[in-house]
């Protein structure tokens, strides 16, 4: 029994005003001055106080207002006193400031009266309040409502718990004459939830292959003076800036002044924050604080009015004294220190075991007769509208839903009745692997087997329909000889119309030339089957069959009947149509399948009860435990449960758990490896999704770039690179971070057609194709997992070839010669990838910067790959007959690999030189050559070089192989228009190339090498005589007898 409503308002308006006789209001302060009045009020004991102004009274409630009681008695000096009103009410206490303050004693003409604490005109702190009745109520009391933990006394039981608003909320004990109690969180007159638990109750602990997903979800209980939100103006933010907005922040402004004086309808009035502080500083005089700032506590159940309730608890947790029971206990779920059950308990776990076995009847009473709320919970938050949804009892839910039931409450794991179906929907074995999770696609049960799961998990996710059904092939493939018969089974009525009644169909077996399904060939059904069963649930044994011997995919006589696993699906599709539930003779627990059309059809009733959930209003953005639900229909690649999903508003900006490295469910849906991929991709996108978000993976590492080839062989001399005038910087600053689903898509090695179609969709949406992560771009992905398809794509919708890569990949050019990256394609194709990326404006000369941590040069991409041949020292460094025959192929594609690319930087290089002066380009390429040379002859002489001459900085690089680091480079004397970096690139670009641009014969190309040598043997000398050259005679004497031999191609290419 609550406490009396009209009686507690009328208390308030007769604490504060008087009555005249016509019944009109009058303040305290004009009583005295009405003299018909006099009789009906007796004052004694006043000071001088009420002779002092309204200012100078509300000046010494300013000054006290927030005050400790200690120094507040500094301000306002109490006095007693006696107030009567004519209709009988009478109150004897403590005033101050006009108003009852202190303690006192107030009695109303009908009985009932309190004596407790009050506080400006309302009771306010500990007190009785008494009924004629002979109930009474001892506890707290804050701004004339009962509010904290006290007792109320009836004639036939007691409640000792929590207050809020004179109403129950929180934790609480109703104890009867019998001695038995109602424990549990009350909320009004009914328990919102037990200290018991339900048998066979859903809890994701039954999950262990979820376990990854799980993670700390409490809130956080929050100070008291944050949780009033303030209002934070903003001059340059608001659009609609005024100055006097200001004013609503002060509560000064918020009600006329001095209200408090003629009015405690705080009922219908707003609360401001200075006077909420100031009852609180009243109110929780003992305490320091509401909340203490060392002291944290957190909250678990996230639905609303649990939050609220939970936060209440916390709020009086310093105000326990006068309970008498272990509220801890309760709060933890523990009823072993309380009495046997009473009736509200066995009526609420009556009601969550009917919900589940789905007794409508019985379900129906205890509601129409308000026996137990409807959201009423087990100690986990398991409600009976979860019990109903989980075994689909439709019925059962509207049920609930329409009387009040709340769709979208929690359970303590932070579970929701739709989540929990989706749950169950889809079971992990259905989802799709991708490459978007691939640190975490392997779903296993840790630690478990599926024999220690409750009954109602084994029967949903064991093993595979399709797998036990491969598994029974196999075996009546072994077991069972080949025979002509089949399985033939007709029905009575066997005509199937648009609208037919599948109810009406009436199954016989009989033996005949014509198959269930071709009689339904006119009516396949297309339903997307993901269930999976138990091992237990395919015996080896038919109803219909004296023997136990048989498969029930046999027929009732001993015959061998291998039947197909597509007829055996198509059986069960039709089977699970029948009017099985009404018919006794035809079991659902018995046989193949049997089995299978059972499960179809919890299957088809699940899909309807979510169906049902989201109608009624269920969000499926509230629960994230274990994931969003979008997330569960996206991993299982069902495009209806997603389009339904966006349907009723579910976001698409949710994300997994940091651990989980935060994906989205753009993501996962880009990863897909079906078409489905592709369908969801645009239903997300459509969704008005951010195309170019990123995973919490950015320190992660692109797989194959995880294996780490031995430091390359090749010489490192602190190269510079090209000139500025050979290439075009990109005007591109890419950003770098985590994965965006353009990354995710590219790294896809699985279908390239279904891939390049997601990412058209992801450009058209304007996703960007010039970020980086791990160092790649989305080309540079696309080169890496060899879609050429992809690649073109971004090359069509503006990606930059020429973007500069970090972490040693280089460029999108230097990924197609990349030893990690060379089994994606054959030798053709990248020679076509090659050509695709210049013709899209890859610049072959732009500046590339390798090697290890403490030396690196800046070259081209052909000085790239050769770095990257020179990392496998085996193909490298070994003779070509040392080799197997499987590295000689690839030797072989290697080299291939590099005349090709490097037959690339003599093109664009002449095509650069081309529109510059010739004349001065050879003359300063001459001049560049000479002054090596006089260079070397002052190091040996000693004498100083002579003036510098203004010449075109030019590229040096072998115009035979392309290299430019890592070689010594010599001219072509003759001109000097040319470098070669070894005696077999100079005879092989003469006489391919260079011999008819210089004009020469094979006659004077000799006369011209012997001057070179005779020229050599002079500074052999000179350097005998100077005795400082011994280095550089020898590097001379090499390079001198290297001109004049060709090394043999066989042995191996350094």
């Amino acid at each position: 029994m609550a406490v009396p409503k009209t009686h507690m308002e009328v208390v308030s308006e007769h604490s504060l005003k008087s009555l005249d006789g016509a019944g009109n209001c009058k303040s305290i302060e004009e009583i005295p001055k009405a003299n018909s009045l006099i009789p009906a009020l007796e004052t004694e004991g006043y000071s001088d106080d009420l002779e002092r102004t309204l200012s100078e009274l509300v000046a010494d409630k300013i000054k006290s207002v927030g005050q400790p009681e200690n120094q507040r008695k500094d301000y306002i000096q109490r006095t007693t006193g006696v107030q009567k009103w004519q209709d009988g009410s009478v109150y004897t206490g403590e005033f101050a400031l006009n108003m009852k303050e202190g303690f006192g004693k107030f009695s109303w003409a009908n009985g009932e009266t309190y004596e407790g604490e009050f506080y400006k005109d309302h009771r306010h702190g500990f007190g009785t309040y008494s009924w004629p009745s002979g109930s009474s109520f001892t506890g707290t009391f804050y701004l004339s409502h009962i509010e904290g933990y006290g007792t109320m006394n009836f004639t036939n039981k007691i409640f000792k718990g929590l207050y809020k608003a004179d109403e129950r909320f929180g934790p609480g004990v109703e104890t009867y004459p019998d001695d038995r109690e109602d424990v549990g969180l009350w909320f009004r007159n009914h328990l919102i939830k037990l200290c018991t638990e339900i048998p066979d109750h859903f809890s994701i602990l039954d999950y262990p292959e979820y376990t990854d997903f799980l993670e700390d979800d409490s809130i956080k209980v929050t100070r008291f003076e944050k949780e009033f939100s303030k209002w934070e103006l903003n001059e340059e933010k608001d659009p609609f800036w005024y100055n006097y907005k200001q004013l609503l922040l002060d509560d000064n402004f918020t009600f006329p002044k001095e209200i408090s004086f003629y009015s405690t309808d705080n009922d219908n009035l707003p609360m401001t924050c200075s006077f909420r502080k100031d009852l609180d500083s009243h109110f929780f005089v003992n305490e320091n604080d509401t909340y203490d700032e060392e002291e944290e506590a957190r909250l678990i159940n996230r639905t609303p009015l649990m939050v609220k309730m939970q936060k209440h608890i916390y709020k009086f947790r310093h105000k326990q004294d006068h309970t008498g029971f272990n509220i801890n206990s309760i709060l933890s779920g523990n009823r072993t220190d309380f009495g046997p059950q009473g009736p509200k308990e066995l009526t609420s776990e009556l009601m969550i075991t009917k919900a589940a076995e789905g007794d409508f009847e019985r379900v129906y009473e205890i509601l129409r007769d308000n026996l137990a709320h409807p959201d009423v919970a087990d100690k986990i938050g398991y409600t009976a509208l979860a019990a109903a949804s989980v075994n689909c009892h439709n019925d059962i839910i509207n049920l609930l839903l329409d009387n009040g039931a709340d769709v979208n409450k929690c359970t303590d794991e932070g579970l929701t009745v739709l989540c929990i179906c989706f749950i169950i929907y889809f079971p992990v074995k259905s989802f799709k692997r991708n490459i978007a999770e691939r640190n975490f696609t392997e779903y296993q049960v840790k630690n478990q087997n599926d024999s220690e799961l409750p009954a109602s998990r084994t029967q949903i996710s064991s093993i595979s329909l399709t797998k036990a059904l491969s598994q029974i092939e196999q075996e009546e493939k072994k077991n069972l000889s080949d025979s002509s018969h089949r399985l033939d089974l007709s029905f009575s009525r066997t005509t199937f119309l648009d609208e037919y009644n599948p109810l009406d169909i009436e199954i016989t077996v009989l033996r005949s030339q014509s198959t269930l399904t071709e009689l339904a060939s006119e009516k396949e059904l297309r339903i997307s089957f993901e269930r999976t069963l138990d091992d237990d649930v395919f015996e080896r044994c038919t109803q219909y069959s004296t023997e136990t011997i048989f498969e029930s995919n046999q027929c009732i006589c001993n015959f061998s009947l291998p039947v197909s696993q597509k007829n055996l699906e198509k059986s069960a599709n039709i089977f699970s149509l029948l009017k099985a539930n009404s018919d006794s003779k035809i079991s659902m627990n018995e046989g193949t399948m049997r089995n299978m059309a059972f499960a179809i059809i919890e299957h088809r009733n699940r899909w309807t009860t979510i169906n049902l959930l989201l109608r009624r209003g269920a969000d499926p953005n509230l629960c994230h435990v274990p994931m969003q639900a979008l997330f569960l229909a996206i991993k299982a690649a069902d495009v209806e449960a997603v389009k339904l999903l966006l349907k009723y508003g579910a976001r698409t900006d949710i994300r997994f758990p940091s651990k989980m490295k935060g994906l989205t469910p753009l993501h996962i849906a880009v990863a897909l490896p079906g078409e489905e991929g592709v369908k969801i991709t645009e239903l997300l996108l459509h969704a008005i999704t951010n195309p170019d978000t990123r995973a919490e993976d950015q320190d992660d590492i692109y797989g194959p770039d995880v294996f780490e080839f031995s430091p390359s062989s090749m010489k490192l001399n602190n190269e510079l690179g090209p000139p500025s005038g050979y290439y075009t910087k990109s005007d591109i600053i890419p950003e770098e971070g985590g994965r965006t689903p353009l990354h995710v898509v590219c790294e896809r090695e699985d279908n390239y057609k279904y891939a390049r179609d997601i990412i058209r969709l992801l450009l058209a949406h304007k996703a960007n194709p010039n970020s980086l992560w791990s160092g790649h771009s989305p080309l540079s992905l696309s080169i890496a997992s060899g879609n050429d398809l992809a690649v073109t794509e971004l090359l069509l919708n503006g990606a930059d070839p020429n973007l500069s890569l970090t972490k040693g990949v280089g460029s999108a050019l230097c990924a197609v010669s990349s030893l990690t990256y060379e089994r994606k394609r054959s030798i053709v194709g990248k020679f076509a990838l090659i050509d695709k990326l210049i013709h899209f404006g890859a610049d072959i000369l732009n500046p590339i910067t390798f090697g290890e941590e403490k030396k690196t040069v800046v070259g081209t991409a052909v000085d790239y790959a050769f770095y990257r041949f020179f990392q496998d020292k085996r193909i490298a460094q070994t003779p070509y007959h040392s080799l197997s025959v499987v590295e000689r192929e690839t030797f072989v594609a290697r080299r291939k690999l590099l005349e090709y690319i490097g037959a690339c930087v003599p093109k664009a290089v002449t095509l650069k030189e081309k529109e510059w002066d010739q004349h001065l380009l050879q003359k300063s390429k001459k001049m560049e050559t000479l002054e090596n040379q006089r260079r070397r002859r002052i190091a040996a002489t000693g004498k100083s070089p002579p003036g510098k001459v203004e010449r075109i900085p030019f590229f040096k690089f072998c115009y035979q192989c392309g290299r430019s680091i890592g070689v010594r480079l010599s001219p072509c004397l003759r001109c000097y228009r040319v470098f070669t970096c070894s005696k077999n690139c100079k005879t092989k670009f003469w006489n391919e190339v260079h011999k008819q641009e210089c004009g020469g014969e094979k006659r004077n190309y000799k006369s011209v090498t012997l001057r070179s040598e005779s020229r050599s043997s002079k500074e052999k000398e000179v350097f005998k005589k100077d005795g400082r050259g011994s280095a550089l005679k020898l590097g001379i004497a090499a390079k001198a007898s290297s001109s004049s031999t060709l090394l043999p191609e066989n042995y191996s290419f350094n």
